[in-house]
């Protein structure tokens, strides 16, 4: 094999494991988002030994180079693991998908540093963004179908929103592309491309996050680019005092007119975010160190915002716009409630680490968009925006300091049996589930048509390999409920409670419970529902 394949090869399996945004099942339950999971898992299995065989390859044996990120990112992995080993309980598939990006990491960082591999590696984030946005805008004309019934544009994802998200990570790389004039001209038209379709469907999709994210990324891209006769020129005027203030007035105007209009241009999803965030704050006064368990959020939030309205903290306005969130729409208050500060502060570390140079990648700009997304949405929450986040902080990482030792040849070689044996456990536990998924969409058929004896049968032999996913726990307790075995139908959703809070869920409890005439405990459920989302009646 020439070397030329085997440069190649690193290339081409990190583009298959990014490509896991594309793929969709309509045969798999909820297969938008389910498909993505199996893509990925099988991806990883071919992509870990082929990056590290080939890299081995090209490099000869040369010793690898430890970076002050890569300590950071492993420690913040690392008390995530035993985090959850200590607070969670059983591992689940959110679990198992977060142990697959740790190889990843590795695989990207191992790619990066290789200056040749470094140099092609932002082309294939620019090719992935460009199809989606190309995707975004079939949607929008009609010439292919949405994923979401409600809305126009998904991409192939599940909701405009993170499909927003990863469009706008894409925006400071295609602007890069399209201002860097050293580039051939292939490459800047891409750019250019990329950058032009993204501006078209971002708009459309209607994600003020995104649109903060897209803005914030290309600053630093922009400055980067500008003629260094402009900024010295406009350093020179910003000296003076008069231009100070007025630039200072200016910037304080925008700022207050720009988050006036997104906060009135959706008024009631702004205010139902205050209120999960002023609830999710009284979690983390709870648990300020290590938090409630990673994962943990949803389990625990519908208590956090019953005791926020039965305390009086929550106004009547926010009663009416309080729902029972999966996520906080804010990726650190969300890891601060689930990993408590420690957490926190070991992933603030690690990215603030990489802004110690006064030089940034391409893809750091990128990354900088996906951060300022995740102060407003949950882009942590979607395995696609997880790999392209994962992807955007290896590569950047490549830039951050190095630390004063090389990698030992024989603790190199322990790191790379290690990421094999973590992608062959990973792949173990979440390909064989592929039948399940499978197999529940079928059984939903039954459910749909309240065929409920044939449902629970299904529902009973798949329980031990879908126990961990909410919809399917919901709808195997009310089959159990709708067959009068009461008991063990409040049993199927007092584990449902391990991993969500849904009022709807103890509604259903206080109909067994009435089923049962064990009024008192039918009462208290029925309480629970309604303090946990005080605008919803049933």
């Amino acid at each position: 094999m020439s070397r030329s394949i085997i440069r190649f090869l690193p290339l081409a399996a990190l583009a298959v494991v990014l490509s896991a945004v594309f793929v969709v099942d309509d045969f798999l339950w909820e297969g938008v988002v389910t498909a993505k999971y199996f893509w990925f898992a099988g991806a990883m299995c071919v992509a870990v030994p082929a990056v590290f065989s080939a890299l081995f390859i090209l490099s000869r044996g040369k010793r690898g180079i430890l970076r002050r990120t890569d300590v950071l990112a492993l420690l913040s992995a690392t008390y995530a693991i035993v985090n959850y080993g200590i607070l969670n309980g059983w591992p689940d598939m959110r679990f198992w998908l977060f142990l697959l990006m740790i190889p990843l990491y590795a695989t990207v960082r191992a790619v990066c540093e290789d200056e040749t591999l470094r140099r092609q590696l932002p082309a294939i984030v620019l090719l992935v963004v460009l199809s989606e946005a190309i995707l975004g805008l079939m949607q929008l004309y009609g010439f292919a179908r949405s994923h979401h019934g409600l809305y126009r544009i998904t991409g192939s994802l599940f909701n405009p929103g993170p499909y927003s998200g990863f469009i706008a990570a894409g925006v400071p790389l295609a602007l890069g592309y399209a201002l860097n004039k050293k580039l051939p001209e292939a490459e800047r038209g891409a750019g250019i491309i990329t950058l032009i379709a993204a501006l078209l469907v971002l708009p459309a999709a209607m994600s003020r996050a995104a649109w903060l994210a897209a803005l914030a990324g290309s600053i630093p891209v922009l400055r980067h680019h500008l003629p260094a006769s402009v900024v010295s020129r406009s350093a020179k005027y910003f000296r003076q005092r008069s231009v100070r203030i007025a630039t200072i007035v200016m910037l304080c105007v925008a700022i207050v007119g720009l988050s006036a209009g997104l906060y009135y241009l959706k008024k009631d999803s702004a205010d139902g975010r205050r209120v999960i965030w002023s609830a999710s704050m009284n979690l983390v006064k709870e648990r300020p160190l290590f938090g409630a368990g990673f994962d943990r959020f949803s389990a625990v939030y519908g208590d956090a915002q019953a005791a926020y309205f039965l305390d009086g903290e929550g106004t009547e306005a926010q009663s009416l716009v309080a729902d029972s969130p999966d996520y906080a729409f804010n990726e650190y208050i969300q890891t601060a409630v689930e990993l408590g500060l420690v957490g926190l502060v070991l992933f603030l570390l690690t990215i603030c680490s990489l802004f110690f140079r006064s030089h940034l990648l391409p893809l750091t700009s990128s990354l900088i968009a996906l951060l300022v997304f995740a102060a407003f949405s949950y882009p942590f929450g979607v395995l696609p925006l997880s790999i392209l986040f994962v992807f955007l902080l290896a590569a950047s990482a490549s830039s951050s300091p190095k630390l004063r030792f090389a990698i030992p040849a024989p603790l190199q070689i322990s790191g790379i049996i290690l990421c094999l044996c973590i992608t062959a456990y990973g792949a173990y536990r979440i390909l064989p589930l592929h039948t399940a998924y499978r197999e529940f969409s079928t059984s939903q058929m039954f459910y749909r048509a309240e065929a409920y004896n044939e449902a629970e049968k299904s529902y009973r032999a798949l329980y031990p390999l879908l126990k961990h996913e909410k919809q399917f726990l919901f709808e195997y307790g009310q089959c159990l409920s709708k067959t009068e075995r009461y008991e063990e139908s409040n049993r199927v959703f007092e584990q449902f409670l391990h991993y969500a809070c849904d009022p709807m869920v103890y509604n259903c409890m206080g109909n067994n419970y009435k089923a049962m005439k064990d009024y008192a405990a039918a009462e208290a459920a029925y309480t629970k529902a309604s303090q946990i989302v005080p605008n919803r009646h049933y």
